[in-house]
């Protein structure tokens, strides 16, 4: 019971396990989602909290948050993306398809060059160089991994290292561009207390269906899905709280900074440069892919991005209501880019794994 990990730094704490060790990430996730804020960071809720907790996962005293608070970060993030959704969101729905497709190019653009740039500078293998390289769907990653001969351990760095990343730097870059798309929700109306407790309701039951049923990213999909149908049909005519809204962001950022506890930092240094290239090419990738799309289609440059960005569904969606971007746009394209990979990913892995056994037969 609070015994270090192996490959942590520092001394790690009694409280770095169980519900006191949840405490205490919660806590300094508070403390750095509100510090963000406070300095006026783009989306400085998520970061913050994402920030700090990897921070003291490093000295070995945060503890990977439990299924209970997920679960509710995860309602609560659902219902507030939901509450954003009125008519007036469907405006450009005619233009998905084709972005979509866009998109789809993006992928395979950033997955191509994010492996290339493993392969070159690792000489990390063919299964290991694509599943690192895929922008998102961790835990089906991850669950494949041994069975094609990849390595789970390096796999996971670049991913968890990605979404870091993206959480960071693409509010910035958004901010940077153009701040006209970043829309205030301080001053919008909220639910009265009777509605926002059956949207609660009905968000975290549709959730909890859709998880039963395992679809990705199930839990918010089916929150959202919920809150936006009872908001977008008028039913419900305010928004979920801005209190809400932070507080959903913050617990999403915890959990994505608990998931390197007990990490393996020795690893980590020694793939950093590969990972940092690697994360590099793909994100200079997809803003290239952005800025075409954006200028093609008229849409703004902030929304796409986010909805091309590499990874991290639950988080780009958070990222999206964070910075006033539209979530309908952005979760419509990292939906369709978790079901893409999925469908995709075994095919290209049996190709892989084809070609190796036949280069190894020719040598």
């Amino acid at each position: 019971m609070g015994r270090k990990p192996d490959n942590s730094v520092g001394v790690a704490s009694p409280w770095a396990s169980g519900w006191r060790g949840q405490v205490l990430t919660m806590a300094v996730a508070f403390a750095g989602g509100l510090a963000f804020l406070k300095a006026g960071v783009p989306g400085g809720a998520m970061s913050g909290s994402v920030l700090s907790v990897a921070f003291l996962s490093y000295f070995g005293w945060a503890t990977p948050i439990g299924n209970l608070l997920r679960l509710t970060a995860m309602t609560i993030t659902g219902m507030s993306i939901g509450s954003a959704i009125d008519p007036g969101t469907l405006k450009n729905i005619a233009t998905y398809p084709v972005s979509i497709a866009i998109m789809t190019v993006c992928v395979v653009a950033v997955t191509a060059s994010s492996m290339a740039v493993s392969a070159l500078i690792s000489r990390w293998s063919p299964p290991t160089a694509l599943l690192a390289a895929v922008p998102g769907s961790l835990a089906y990653i991850l669950t494949i991994s041994l069975s094609v001969g990849a390595d789970p351990p390096r796999v996971a760095i670049v991913q968890m290292i990605r979404v870091i990343f993206l959480v960071v730097l693409l509010p910035i870059i958004v901010v940077m561009e153009s701040d006209a798309h970043l829309a205030p929700v301080a001053d919008l109306i909220n639910d009265p207390p009777l509605m926002l407790a059956g949207t609660a309701v009905c968000s975290a039951l549709l959730g909890l269906l859709f998880l039963r049923f395992k679809m990705g990213g199930g839990m918010i999909f089916g929150s959202m899905l919920a809150s936006g149908l009872i908001h977008g049909t008028g039913f419900a005519t305010g928004r979920v709280p801005l209190e809400w809204m932070m507080i959903g962001q913050i617990m999403i950022g915890a959990w994505a900074g608990s998931r390197f506890a007990d990490f393996d930092w020795q690893l980590f240094g020694r793939t950093l440069l590969a990972s940092t290239l690697a994360i590099g090419t793909s994100i200079a990738v997809t803003l290239v892919f952005a800025i075409a799309a954006s200028t093609w289609l008229g849409m703004p440059f902030g929304a796409t991005l986010i909805a091309y960005a590499p990874g991290g569904l639950e988080a780009m969606i958070v990222l999206a209501l964070g910075l006033g971007i539209d979530p309908l746009f952005v979760s419509a394209h990292h939906f369709s880019r978790y079901f893409l990979i999925n469908l995709s990913l075994p095919f290209l892995i049996q190709y892989l794994l084809r070609r190796e056994a036949k280069r190894k037969a020719q040598d």
